[in-house]
């Protein structure tokens, strides 16, 4: 490669010296001829080169590419690229690219405090359940989604940028860009409305990680939560990612407050005063409880004669309580409901027996 640059620099000096070897014409000024190639070992240049051994050797790889120079142009010609206003034009273009650069950097930079900021202030005015989720869990999860797009546009109008100052037409681009997008959202809808779907969960705080939901009729908790989906623990310890195209109803178990709702069926002779002194009785007892006593949170409430049928009367309650998904309460609540029918001697429904005789 040096034998190459020496060959240029000697062709250059001495077209300096020799101003004869420069092309004339209209377009002298301005353009590079590139006539057709007369033949090498005619060409004057050429044979002072081969003269300068010192340099190139006689069979080198250097050699052919030094011929193709000399053939194809007029290194005189090629010096006009370092005159003044050539110059000038270069440090120009290399000044405002090296803006471009510096204002890209200051905004990439800024793009991380922006999306940050933005996000809470959001949170801040359109979260409702601020007390029952994570505010910076949910900040967490959707800054790093809108600082990837902006950048990834502060990317593409740079190169647009750039690409016009160096004189390239960039409309086909833009035009490409176009069927591109069109493109993208014809064929990735269920993902673009999964996207669109998690930002409004997210910000309006339906759900949030660690909480109980029956989602599509199933119990369960959610693990962890993104823009598209959800990640769903069963009851029986199986995990399943749901995306929110695919949520048909969600039930969030896990806020405010849950209903013990209690009915035991009786029998129609039973005393219905008796069988609501019983879920009083037991009611005061669980509130007296220290493990039970802190999830009462209301009193109870007799519903009294729910219905009734041909072979019992329902007889029913309801407690207030902590948010229960599992309904530990009311399991509690009917094992003492179970013990008292028996020691009360209360009078469960008989089912009648009928004997056909044929």
């Amino acid at each position: 490669m040096w034998k190459i640059l020496a060959f240029i620099g000697i062709i250059a000096i001495y077209g300096g010296q020799k101003p004869e070897n420069i092309m004339s014409g209209a377009n002298e000024q301005n353009k590079i001829s590139f006539g057709k190639a007369p033949v090498i070992t005619a060409n004057t240049d050429y044979l002072k080169m081969k003269s300068a051994s010192k340099f190139v050797k006689d069979v080198d790889i250097d050699d052919v590419i030094a011929q193709k120079l000399i053939s194809n142009y007029h290194i005189g010609d090629i010096k006009k690229i370092f005159e003044a206003d050539q110059m000038l034009s270069i440090f120009m273009l290399l000044g405002r690219l090296i803006i471009i650069l510096v204002i890209f950097t200051i905004l990439w930079k800024t793009i991380n405090r922006f999306t940050l900021r933005f996000v809470n202030s959001v949170i801040k005015s359109t979260h409702s359940y601020s007390e029952y989720t994570d505010e910076q869990s949910l900040a967490n999860t959707a800054t790093p989604i809108l600082n990837s797009i902006l950048r990834w546009v502060l990317i593409s109008i740079t190169l647009l940028i750039v690409l016009t100052e160096i004189g390239v037409d960039i409309m086909p681009i833009i035009y490409s860009f176009g069927v591109l997008g069109l493109a993208i959202s014809i064929g990735a809808q269920t993902l673009v409305r999964d996207i669109i779907s998690g930002i409004l969960t997210l910000f309006e705080g339906i759900v949030a990680v660690g909480e109980t939901v029956e989602l599509n009729g199933q119990v369960g908790t959610i693990e962890s939560m993104s823009l598209r989906a959800i990640e769903f623990r069963h009851s029986n310890g199986k995990m399943q990612v749901v995306s929110f195209s695919e949520i048909n109803s969600l039930l969030n178990l896990s806020r405010n407050y849950s209903n013990c709702s209690i009915v035991v069926p009786v029998s129609h002779k039973t005393n219905i005063l008796s069988v609501e002194e019983m879920y009083k009785d037991i009611f005061k007892k669980l509130k007296d409880d220290s493990q039970w006593g802190s999830s009462i949170i209301g009193d109870i409430t007799l519903s009294g004669v729910l219905s009734i049928t041909e072979t019992a009367t329902y007889v029913g309650c309801s407690i207030r309580t902590l948010p229960d998904p599992y309904d530990l309460f009311g399991k509690e609540f009917r094992r003492h409901v179970h013990i008292q029918l028996h020691e009360r001697k209360i009078q469960l429904p008989q089912i009648a027996n009928v004997v056909v005789n044929s």
